[in-house]
């Protein structure tokens, strides 16, 4: 019987292999697929490659056309919401850039129905929030969550689950608006917004005139992103297409590395190098691993589909222990790290704690900051 990681090879393998082959599993293996396939967001693309194979299991072949055809449902409704909101911005003169998904479902992808999106990332200057929010209402969103990395909107008929056993058309889909184009580690911290900023460009995107950031910005917010997925044990096999359908785009990807600590790119670019051979020299990989040190190296290259998502079946460990792995020992960055993890700021706390961090009385939630790390500590024995 294969593992686990041995299952997930084979998903990532058919997504490329042009004529997929039987792998002869026990149907309780393709229950596991299923799961699988969910959790890593790529049963749309595996419909498109598997539905005409004579061996596959009519249940099966029929939840793959169901995710096709649901997700293909939901990314029509999420373009044509994106297309109003672009359009709406445009029209009063407030800049606005899509992120990820939004771009990338749009423009890189044989078409949208292959790459599902939870909701649509914006990213806009921080002295046009309060513009932007009043134009957000106007298309019925409200304001339900601010943390760290963004704020969320919603439509308040939009916020119950339809489904959690695959895509579904009628699943939550917020707006997600960015001050800041960052991540953080739980510590160390990367922001990548002046980038963003600074070598965007003027085009279209769903036939409408916005700001777009550069594909090289594109890229390596995508890299970043999916690096930090990957630490946080969240990662979905579907970033890592993504990276694979983008890169051939990229004239200059040595130049574009350097820009940046190769911690923040170096994971994605190994793991994305492992499924999916991105084109890249093997000697741009060679000179990201030499800015690294041997120890986080060899923890970036032991990392698979399964240690990396949520399919993993061990905890990843704490949060403050793998922050600190993060930081390598740099003072200033383990200094961040203590505070980050035992004095949050009210945004931070939203992490966790988002409604009660976003009241009238956010301070409460520091109260439960010991029954957290209670909680992760019997999580992780």
């Amino acid at each position: 019987m294969p593992t686990l990681s041995q299952l997930c090879d084979t998903i990532a393998n058919w997504l490329t292999d042009p004529e997929p082959q039987n792998p002869g599993w026990s149907p309780e293996m393709w229950e596991t697929f299923l799961f699988a396939s969910l959790v890593h967001g790529v049963g749309p693309m595996l419909h498109g490659k598997l539905a005409e194979t004579a061996w596959l299991d009519k249940k099966v072949k029929n939840w793959l056309a169901e995710q096709y055809l649901f997700n293909g449902q939901r990314l029509a409704k999420m373009h044509a919401e994106l297309k109003a909101i672009l359009s709406l911005f445009r029209l009063n003169n407030v800049k606005l850039m899509p992120l990820k998904g939004s771009i990338i479902s749009a423009r890189f992808y044989p078409e949208p129905a292959l790459r599902p999106m939870a909701d649509l990332d914006l990213l806009i200057r921080p002295e046009d929030f309060e513009r932007s929010a009043v134009l957000l209402a106007q298309l019925g969103y409200e304001q339900t969550v601010v943390h760290w990395k963004h704020t969320e909107f919603s439509r308040p008929d939009d916020r119950a689950v339809a489904s959690r056993t695959g895509e579904h058309p009628d699943n939550p889909r917020g707006v997600e608006l960015h001050l800041y184009c960052r991540e953080t580690f739980g510590g160390p911290t990367i922001d990548l917004t002046d980038m963003m900023w600074d070598k965007a460009r003027t085009d279209t995107l769903l036939d409408v005139e916005t700001v777009l950031p550069s594909l090289e910005a594109l890229w390596l917010h995508l890299l970043v992103h999916a690096t930090y997925h990957l630490w946080q044990g969240k990662l979905r096999l579907i970033h890592l297409v993504d990276l694979w359908l983008l890169t051939p785009h990229i004239s200059d990807p040595a130049s574009v590395l350097q820009t940046v600590d190769a911690r923040y790119t170096y994971p994605a670019l190994a793991l994305s190098q492992r499924y999916f051979p991105l084109g890249l020299d093997k000697a741009i990989l060679k000179t990201q691993a030499a800015r690294l040190s041997a120890s986080f190296c060899q923890w970036a290259d032991s990392r698979d589909l399964v240690n990396t998502s949520y399919l993993n079946p061990r905890p990843p460990g704490l949060y403050f222990v793998k922050a600190l792995r993060f930081t390598e020992g740099r003072p200033l960055e383990v200094i961040q790290t203590l505070r980050f993890s035992f004095l949050p700021s009210p945004q931070e706390l939203a992490l966790d704690h988002p409604r009660l961090a976003n009241s009238k009385m956010p301070w409460l939630a520091y109260f439960l900051l010991p029954l957290d790390w209670t909680k992760r500590l019997v999580r992780n024995r």
